[in-house]
């Protein structure tokens, strides 16, 4: 019995702990993942469950002293210090923790770990929710952490538990106050602690605090929080987002940002992989691009096809080989060509900087510098956040229309045929064949890459053992734009066309905004080819722009990522699903109210019968009961008065105070009872002999 007592809600037991500490885990992992430092959240997780583990032994050492209450004096010391020394303790971080840009979330970290030492009882293990909250608030805003929503949903579902369990122990408290546990008792009995008495929980249910004190209706109201929030916030953000427009957040930097391509780059960003899986991007801002029209914003380009993506080789420099580059040749070579100015902003820290065309005068405007090599721009570290660049890029003029490749010793990393699946070269050759000039070449290519493959940013993911290009060009037949950038690099290769495999950015003019800039978002990232022409210069090749898309699943869109609401089969099946929970809600509710309302009327109805009772009690004997004056008191006082009756009105006395004042429930068939015995008792007491009839006065 011992251990089953031990296992109520009496006291704050390990099960309270062991939520805290995980709903706390949850916040401040999400926050070291936001900035793609998960080393951050590991360290921040390890320091919470020291700190909570700490705070259930200090507990345990002294419940009984009166230094547990105050718990709540040292929490908001350890708050405030959180908070002014935020900046210190970050350096205790690993990778010195969170950018200053975002400090907040530091912060907030801070407390949660430095409060954590400091849960000892309900109102503090609870107020760990509220940086909590606020973290994952700040996360969702950040909108860098994919798996956000799922923790913040295991968050509440062990606040909800928590909160469940709290209130069952506060409805402890009220109910020792009202003298429920002393009741019988001899007067001065000292009230029992709830923190201090196993088993109070147990004896409560019983009574009539069962309802009140028990977690049934904290769960209940808990979880249709969060079944609310699940189907109300799709809906409150779609009706919104007409009115709101792409409201640009800050969001924090991150530290070498991957590609947010189906390709991905390693952490030099010398080599990148193709065809890896469904390319979901999420819409989050990357930059502003004040731009005459879209255009083209390279960010990387790659030489080497290795049979699973790209990688940099080193090129040559000028001046110590006596020969241009690619790049270089690109912007000696250009004739008949005109200017035009760009302005770029970042609203992400980049590694690399996405620019238009061929770059001519490029210059931050907040300090800083820029590298360029072999058209690639790196920023260094010491370029500000959020850094805006303006520069001047030239193009071929009006009219001017290529023809003819560059050849030259210069072209041939461009010319590199290693690799190249022989089908696809066959494929190139056959294609290209009966061409009357090299642009037509291209031409011819690109169009038939657009006519085998369908564009889907949904498609799966390339077997381990095939080649990409290959795979999709003769198999599968859909894939995404890396795959498609690269077989318009092999395919030209094999054709004698010196080409380049580009990553970087395409403005979507569904992003334009009314000030006339672009604003760029994760879905804008994209893949092309660039070929070089004599007097031209790069020019790109872009299959996707003639490629049949999936619907919803095109260049700029997202991927499978429409709202759960919104998907065919599962839309269907969500609706029912929604609909049979509304209703079991509704049918639990409706019983609920029913029996609630059954029993007030029930014991609505018991009042009216023993009013009635006592009304003809002083009837009879002359007598008005008295204010303060108990049920069993009053029946004492009339006793001369009801003769032979007494023995059976004092039955019914009994049986309206067990009805009136005790823990059963009372029922239709007792009210049908007690309204029967009343009538007989009336009958009994018109046939008794020598009955006064006195009126009260």
């Amino acid at each position: 019995m011992a251990k089953k007592q031990e296992r109520d809600l009496s006291r704050i037991g390990w099960l309270d702990y062991f939520l805290t500490a995980i709903g706390s885990c949850l916040a401040v992992y999400s926050g070291g993942m936001s900035i793609q430092q998960p080393t951050v959240g590991y360290f921040s997780v390890a320091l919470v469950i020291v700190g909570t583990l700490t705070s259930y032994l200090i507990r345990i050492q002294i419940i009984r002293s009166p230094i547990i209450k105050l718990d709540g004096f040292i929490y908001s010391i350890a708050v405030i210090c959180a908070i002014y020394f935020s900046a210190d303790l970050s350096t205790l971080m690993p990778e010195n923790g969170f950018p200053r840009e975002i400090a907040a979330a530091g912060w907030l970290s801070w407390m949660l770990i430095l409060g954590s030492f400091v849960t000892w009882q309900d109102s503090t293990i609870l107020f760990q929710a509220i940086p909590s909250l606020a973290l994952f608030g700040l996360v969702g805003c950040y909108d860098t952490y994919r798996n956000v929503t799922f923790n913040f949903f295991a968050f509440l579902m062990c606040l909800a538990t928590l909160f469940a369990r709290a209130h069952g122990r506060q409805m402890l408290r009220n109910a020792a106050q009202s003298g429920y546990f002393t009741r019988g008792l001899a007067p001065g009995t000292p009230i029992p602690s709830v923190e201090t008495t196993p088993g109070l929980a147990l004896q409560l249910k019983a009574g009539p605090w069962r309802w009140v004190a028990g977690p049934e209706w904290a769960l209940f109201s808990a979880l249709a929080v969060v079944l609310l929030s699940l189907l109300g916030a799709p809906i409150i953000r779609e009706s919104v987002s007409g009115v709101a427009g792409l409201v640009t957040l800050s969001p924090p930097p991150i530290k070498n940002q991957p590609a947010a391509t189906a390709a991905s780059n390693d952490a030099s960003g010398n080599t990148v992989r193709i065809g890896r899986g469904p390319n979901h991007n999420s819409p989050r801002p990357v930059l502003e691009a004040r731009l005459d029209k879209p255009r083209y914003l390279r960010e990387q380009s790659f030489m080497m096809y290795t049979g699973k993506g790209w990688r940099n080789v080193p090129i040559p420099v000028a001046s110590q080989q006596g020969q241009a580059t690619p790049t270089d040749a690109a912007t000696l070579e250009l004739k008949n060509t005109v200017n035009f100015e760009f302005g770029i902003k970042l609203l992400q820290a980049l590694k690399y900087l996405p620019l238009p065309a061929e770059v001519l005068v490029v210059s931050p405007e907040d300090g800083g510098s820029i590298s360029s090599h072999d058209g690639t721009f790196e920023i260094s570290s010491a370029t500000p956040y959020e850094t805006k660049v303006l520069g001047k890029s030239l193009e071929p003029a009006p009219g001017v229309k290529p023809t003819d490749v560059v050849t030259g010793p210069e072209m041939v990393p461009l010319l590199d045929s290693s690799n190249i699946p022989l089908k696809v070269a066959e494929l190139a050759s056959e294609v290209s064949k009966n061409s009357t000039n090299d642009f037509e070449k291209a031409e011819k290519i690109s169009d038939e890459i657009s006519r085998r493959i369908v564009y889907n940013l949904d498609a799966d993911a390339t077997p381990a053992e095939r080649d990409p290009v290959e795979y999709a060009l003769f198999e599968k037949h859909e894939s995404y734009c890396d795959i498609y950038a690269s077989a318009m690099v092999v395919m030209a290769r094999a054709a004698g066309l010196p080409a380049r495999y580009v990553q970087g950015y395409l403005p979507d003019s569904r992003r334009l905004q009314p000030d006339g800039t672009y604003i760029l978002t994760n879905q804008d990232y994209h893949a092309w080819a660039e070929i070089m022409f004599k007097n031209v210069g790069w020019v790109v090749f872009d299959p996707t722009i003639k490629a049949t898309a999936k619907e919803g699943e095109g260049l700029g869109d997202a991927g499978d990522q429409s709202p759960w609401y919104r998907r065919g089969s599962l839309l269907v099946a969500t609706n029912a699903l929604i609909v049979v929970i509304l209703m079991g809600m509704a049918g639990v509710g409706y019983r609920h109210f029913k029996g609630i309302k059954r029993v007030v009327n029930a014991r609505s109805e018991i009042e009216r019968s023993y009013l009635t009772f006592g009304k003809r009690m002083e009837h009879v004997s002359g007598r008005r009961r008295l204010v303060g004056q108990t049920a069993d008191e009053f029946l004492e006082s009339v006793r001369p008065s009801l003769g032979s009756t007494y023995e059976t009105a004092k039955e019914l006395n009994e049986r309206f105070v067990t009805l009136l004042y005790g823990s059963e429930s009372v029922s239709d068939e007792s009210v049908f009872s007690i309204r029967q015995d009343v009538k007989s008792f009336f009958n009994l007491l018109k046939a008794e002999p020598n009955k006064p009839r006195i009126r009260p006065t």
